[in-house]
């Protein structure tokens, strides 16, 4: 009878990771996501910046659309015949420009003949998300809250009283007032920029000047039309840096100058040599994107020299 062989059998033991392996691996695995977060980071903010250049280009392209239909460029705000300080019952440039840029039935609502405190909640309320910075905010976070302004000095030192204004939609691009001198609030004449402050010609829906593509001197593509506006993290709806975009009586909310003493902002913590109310900048790191009178945009280093910034922002100074 034939033998049978029999192998002996072995257990198979399975051990446990211990105390040290598993804090090794935790360790390896926290130093992977310490790797991975930033890079992660840049790529989001990388995602949200160039959104914002979509945006910018096409309010950019909005204005130029609004130039071949009216044969001017957009005015910053309308204000009564030598008075500087008042505006008269109109739209601002961001409000005439909403009929190339999809929001039409928007504008259609606005009542031309009124100020802004009489148009209907849902016109002043109405936000525009080509308007924002995705590095910001979103269309839920785009509101202002009503309340007193603080007392301003322009850049010439002339003092801008504080006033009550109501709430509305914000905007993170401001339209291109000049070079900051002499003074960025002012009307017609001493507004060097692309979108600056008009004077409204009584009984009509005119003004002056009107802006035209021979203005620009400079040429369109060396001189800045609009740019993202410094606004401090903290700010961010509160008037006057970041105030409603449709109230004509509000310069800061959608414009701003760039130039000798008001450089671009740095970041939202900067405080822009106590001129940020005034002044272009992003939350980008290191730029800020600016668009063009021929329509493209830029990302203008915040390190730029002042004399240039007030180069690129006067349409008409020989310099380029």
């Amino acid at each position: 009878m034939p033998r049978r062989l029999s192998a002996p059998l072995t257990a198979v033991t399975r051990r446990a990771f211990s105390i040290v392996e598993l804090l090794v691996a935790i360790a390896i695995c926290g130093s992977l996501m310490g790797l991975l977060l930033p890079a992660v980071q840049r790529s989001r903010e990388a995602a949200r910046a160039t959104a914002c250049r979509l945006h910018l280009r096409s309010l950019a392209w909005g204005a130029l659309h609004f130039q071949a239909a009216r044969g001017c460029f957009p005015p910053a705000r309308l204000v009564p015949a030598r008075n500087t300080m008042a505006a008269a019952p109109s739209a601002t440039w961001l409000v005439r420009v909403m009929p190339y840029l999809d929001a039409a039935a928007a504008v259609a609502s606005w009542d031309d003949s009124k100020p802004y405190d009489a148009q209907v909640d849902a016109v002043r309320a109405h936000v525009v998300p080509t308007y924002l910075c995705p590095s910001r905010r979103g269309p839920e976070n785009s509101l202002s809250t009503p309340g007193r302004t603080p007392d301003r000095f322009a850049a010439c030192g002339c003092l801008i009283p504080g006033r009550t204004v109501m709430g509305g939609a914000v905007v993170d691009f401001g339209g291109n007032h000049g070079d900051a001198a002499p003074d960025p609030t002012a009307g017609s004449s001493p507004a060097s920029g692309m979108i600056v402050t008009a004077e409204h010609l009584a009984g009509t829906s005119r003004w002056t000047p009107r802006l035209r593509p021979p203005d620009i001197s400079d040429g369109l593509s060396r001189t800045v039309l609009a740019g993202e506006m410094h606004v401090p993290r903290d700010r961010l709806g509160v008037p006057p840096d970041n105030g409603p975009a449709y109230d004509a009586t509000e310069f800061f909310a959608s414009s701003r100058v760039g130039g000798i003493g008001v450089p671009l902002g740095d970041g939202p913590d900067d405080d822009v040599v106590g001129m940020g109310v005034f002044a272009f900048g992003s939350w980008h790191p290191g730029v800020c994107h600016m668009a063009f009178g021929d329509g493209r945009v830029e990302a203008v280093s915040t390190a730029i020299a002042s004399d240039v910034l007030a180069a690129t922002c006067n349409r008409s100074d020989g310099k380029h």
